[in-house]
């Protein structure tokens, strides 16, 4: 059981007082009768008063006051899962997390730039069901299919350079790991790959080229300037340097356009420079909406199913059954003769 308004439960402490009172009040009555009268006169005076149904009148008024609290803490329980029918493109979000995304010749870095543009197609998708990919020198599926744009958010600002723990850039590898999650053949798939390009495992084109056959339209978005910049390293003391190389000389990553180029034509799809402006998402959304997009099935879980009119309707018979008892005994009606 679910409580939409838990804090009403704490009422339930006035019962075992209210108990209490109604205890007490036998003893007050008799208190206050005393005033008046001699001791002797009180059962007299109560002839007709019948304590059964005195008591019974009340346990009816408290166990209504015990359901009215629990009705106004909304008990929920029960859900329900509704198989729903939606139409949309399967979308595979590879984004490059190696340490080269961290160079600073975009502000207020690549990495940031890219999940900035990738937060902005997230909000313009309808329908569509989207995966993350992020990748280095090995990659992973952070988040499967799932048309859930608020998860997928969540998950994308969980993300930074030291997500995949293996050093480079194997964009084959990201790949071929985005497109086993696309199992239907006879539907439009689509991987949109946001790197620099430096692809240091060498098999981008390949693997886009094999993939290309299962219908996968492949789209690229390089972060970064071909002018390039060296890669800052934060060191364990706080301070900044530059990644070098086994010559000592500071490394400077530059965007590799040539590669991301013929990944995207091998994949039936376009390259876009990733600008301040986000123009490029647009491009490519224009893109994507030419292509068919076919049905599948969702489960949306429908949150708790509400209970509190069952409570309230007990409430209500117990207050109606309460007004109908008297507290006057049934005095026998005298026959005459």
């Amino acid at each position: 059981m679910n409580w939409a308004t838990p804090n009403f439960l704490l009422f339930l402490l006035m019962i075992p007082f209210l108990i209490i009172l109604l205890g007490l009040s036998r003893i007050w009555q008799q208190k206050r009768f005393y005033r008046f009268a001699e001791q002797r006169f009180f059962n007299f005076f109560l002839s007709d008063f019948s304590r059964f149904h005195w008591n019974l009148k009340n346990i009816l008024l408290i166990l209504a006051l015990l359901f009215i609290i629990i009705a106004t803490a909304r008990p929920r329980w029960g859900q329900d899962v509704q198989i729903i029918a939606k139409e949309g493109l399967d979308i595979a979000l590879c984004i490059d997390t190696s340490k080269s995304m961290e160079a600073t010749d975009i502000r207020p870095n690549r990495f940031q730039r890219a999940k900035d543009h990738i937060s902005l197609f997230i909000d313009q998708l309808k329908g569509d069901r989207i995966a993350l990919v992020p990748f280095a020198g090995e990659s992973f599926v952070q988040l499967p299919l799932t048309d859930d744009y608020q998860a997928a958010k969540m998950f994308l600002n969980l993300l930074d350079t030291d997500t995949v723990p293996v050093p480079g850039t194997n964009i084959g590898y990201a790949l071929e790991t985005a497109a086993s999650l696309f199992h239907e053949p006879d539907k439009n798939k689509v991987i949109i790959l946001i790197t620099d390009g430096e692809d240091l495992g060498g098999e981008g084109i390949t693997m886009a080229e094999k993939i290309a056959e299962e219908g996968i339209i492949i789209y690229t978005l390089g972060v970064g300037t071909t002018e390039g910049s060296p890669i800052p390293i934060r060191t364990p003391e706080g301070n900044i340097e530059y990644a070098k190389d086994d010559a000592g000389n500071v490394v400077v990553s530059r965007l590799d356009v040539d590669t991301l180029n013929l990944i995207s034509r091998a994949g039936g799809g376009r390259f876009y420079h990733v600008t301040p402006h986000q123009a490029e998402i647009f491009e490519i959304l224009r893109e994507i909406e030419t292509l068919e997009r076919d049905k599948y099935e969702a489960r949306d879980y429908v949150r708790y199913k509400e209970r509190y009119h069952y409570f309230a309707a007990i409430a209500l018979l117990l207050i109606l059954l309460e007004s109908l008892i008297l507290y006057k005994k049934k005095v026998p009606k005298v026959r005459n003769l």
